[in-house]
């Protein structure tokens, strides 16, 4: 897994130091955590899949993003092996869902010919 952005709005300039660390030097800081400056920043990327809280379900699935919500009050954890074979399983399952495929061809009627009138 490649990760193109991470949320920075509430961290310290240490933080901000520890994710360049851990993440690299390409990895997008977003500063700003507002929803359409997060769904655009998965749009630039081409990113796979948003993995975030909660409160971006609604606009990651408007904008056709496959969603992970990765809030912190999720009755099980991802810390050790355990976890990240959760983690794993969760993507797997996300990321495969069929409706993925089905959300992001174009409607049946935008396929459709126009009707034309009878003389």
């Amino acid at each position: 897994m490649t990760v193109v952005a991470t949320g920075t709005e509430k961290s310290t300039e240490e933080d901000k130091a520890r994710i360049r660390e851990l993440m690299g030097p390409d990895v997008e800081m977003l500063d700003d955590n507002d929803q359409s400056v997060v769904v655009g920043a998965c749009a630039e990327h081409r990113a796979d899949i948003l993995i975030a809280g909660g409160r971006y379900l609604y606009p990651a699935l408007k904008s056709r993003i496959p969603f992970l919500d990765i809030n912190h009050e999720r009755d099980f954890g991802y810390a050790g092996y355990s976890g990240m074979v959760e983690l794993a399983r969760q993507l797997a399952a996300t990321l495969g869902s069929p409706v993925w495929e089905q959300v992001r061809r174009p409607p049946p009627w935008a396929q459709a010919r126009p009707a034309t009138l009878a003389a």
